[in-house]
């Protein structure tokens, strides 16, 4: 059985909070600093990822947009040196409220499942947890998640995976074929989940099985292993059968 989703509001305020996280990080800090877990970032890369995403989502649903929306059309788009923690909670607190406003069931384009404001809330609160993890792995912080939030950071990475098109996704054709299943078990909040290999893509099933290789440990732990943001010296979670069909899924399936 499909997880069930957190709330509307719930996924506003984790976004919320995650993005003032964020500002509290980077206030004074070296903007320049490199970000561990995405190479070709600083922090200052960071904060302008998300500031614009944030934007970008923003006018999405402020447009009831039914087609995808270029970035060249999405207003205050221009970073200043400066005042670049202040410009990236502009960005948080306009499209928070907006989504808010908005409610879960207006239907709007998205990306995968359909969009809808809802699948947008969704987005943005798992969005700003793996890149508010981002700065506080480059600035020397312990990354932490509340389980239930990390398993449903899992399960939406995976749903959206399942929509990942083979044009936009190039990943996603390392996945097709047969064999090389894998289980993910979260130990302290409910969430399992199978991975099985298809001619397509993958399917994704529920629920305690054998596979050919495992995952186990905290929701945190597993989320943190999944999005490759294991901090430096943090073994995470426990994991059985063949290093190279692990890092076949963690590699395909994870988004930067």
């Amino acid at each position: 059985m499909a997880m069930d989703w957190l709330t509307h509001d719930r996924y506003l305020d984790s976004a919320a909070a995650d993005a003032r996280r964020i500002a509290e990080l980077a206030e004074g800090a070296d903007l320049g600093a490199p970000v561990p877990s995405c190479p070709e970032w600083a922090l200052r890369d960071l904060l302008f990822h998300q500031g614009m995403v944030f934007r970008w989502i923003g006018e999405i649903v402020a447009r009831k947009a039914t087609e995808r929306l270029p970035f060249r059309e999405v207003p205050d788009a221009a970073m200043p040196a400066g005042g670049e923690v202040a410009w990236l909670l502009t960005g948080a607190d306009r499209t928070v409220a907006t989504l808010r406003e908005a409610g879960p069931d207006v239907a709007v384009w998205g990306w995968a499942q359909g969009g809808g404001t809802r699948w947008w809330g969704r987005r943005i609160a798992h969005e700003t947890l793996v890149h508010r993890i981002d700065a506080e792995l480059t600035l020397g912080a312990r990354p932490e998640a509340e389980p239930a939030l990390a398993a449903d950071n899992v399960d939406e990475l995976l749903t959206n995976a399942l929509d990942f098109t083979a044009r936009a996704f190039d990943k996603r054709a390392a996945l097709s074929g047969a064999g090389d299943s894998l289980h993910l078990h979260a130990t302290d909040t409910p969430g399992e989940w199978q991975l099985l290999r298809a001619e397509e893509g993958f399917s994704l099933d529920y629920g305690h099985a054998k596979a050919d290789a495992a995952v186990r440990g905290t929701a945190r732990e597993v989320m943190l292993w999944l999005n490759g943001r294991l901090p430096q010296g943090d073994a995470g979670p426990e994991r059985f059968g063949e290093e190279r069909v692990l890092e076949l899924w963690r590699g395909s399936l994870s988004l930067g």
